[in-house]
């Protein structure tokens, strides 16, 4: 007599079966209008969260538990920056649009490289990509000015060192001082969470502000003093 096997014992399934986790994803993302690439992108991330967990369902998974898998791509994958803002947005999708759960903030994993910790926190923080540009230049001529000391072996005395460097040997414009050393200070306070205390570096020279309208009395001279080199021409010619 043939017994049942595990899968047909009981009774059997009725109508159609539901679509695999991973269709639904791929499908979703298309009706939302992303790109192809997106759509690949997100399967591709859904799938290996799925299995770095041993194939649970992401339903089943927590927060801390999709904090663990960031955390394993920031010490495995070459690039860790894009890799843990790629998963992340497509676990916010897989969450949020396919299973509908709400999870709140997915968490963060810390990239192992320090400007990738800027980055990431400045990108957090919703900074421009212009101020990003800027403090990640700012620190790295920071690191290569101390000969690639960690910044976190340094502090007040090593900054203003450098801001006196760029005041006294680069000449730079009080502007670009202050650029540098609000750099300085958000990867000090930010990203690294030390407090330098207050600093006393030698100040960069504000340059002559040039009036942009002049006063009636200024155009007044001027047009006298035009006038006046119009006559000597004439005496000339």
């Amino acid at each position: 007599m043939m017994t049942a096997s595990p899968l047909s014992a009981g009774r059997e399934p009725s109508g159609p079966q539901p679509p695999r986790l991973l269709d639904v994803v791929h499908q979703r993302a298309a009706d939302r209008g992303h790109s192809m690439d997106t759509i690949r992108a997100y399967v591709d991330w859904t799938t290996r969260f799925i299995l770095f967990h041993g194939k649970r369902h992401p339903r089943d998974l927590t927060n801390a538990e999709i904090g663990r898998f960031l955390a394993h791509l920031a010490q495995t994958d070459k690039d860790a920056l894009r890799a843990i803002e790629a998963a992340r947005t497509a676990l916010d999708f897989l969450y949020r649009e396919v299973l509908h759960l709400e999870r709140g903030e997915l968490p963060w994993a810390k990239p192992p490289r320090l400007l990738d910790q800027v980055r990431q926190i400045l990108r957090v923080k919703h900074y421009s990509p212009r101020t990003e540009e800027s403090y990640v230049h700012w620190i790295k001529r920071y690191i290569l000015f101390h000969g690639k000391r960690h910044p976190r072996d340094m502090q007040a005395a090593e900054i203003e060192q450098f801001l006196t460097h760029l005041a006294v040997k680069g000449r730079v414009s009080a502007s670009t001082q202050n650029q540098a050393l609000n750099a300085l200070l958000y990867l000090y306070v930010q990203v690294l969470e030390i407090d330098v205390g207050k600093l006393n570096a030698v100040r960069a020279r504000r340059g002559k502000r040039l009036p942009v309208v002049l006063s009636a009395d200024e155009v007044r001279q001027v047009l006298q003093r035009v006038g006046r080199t119009k006559g000597d021409a004439a005496q000339l010619e």
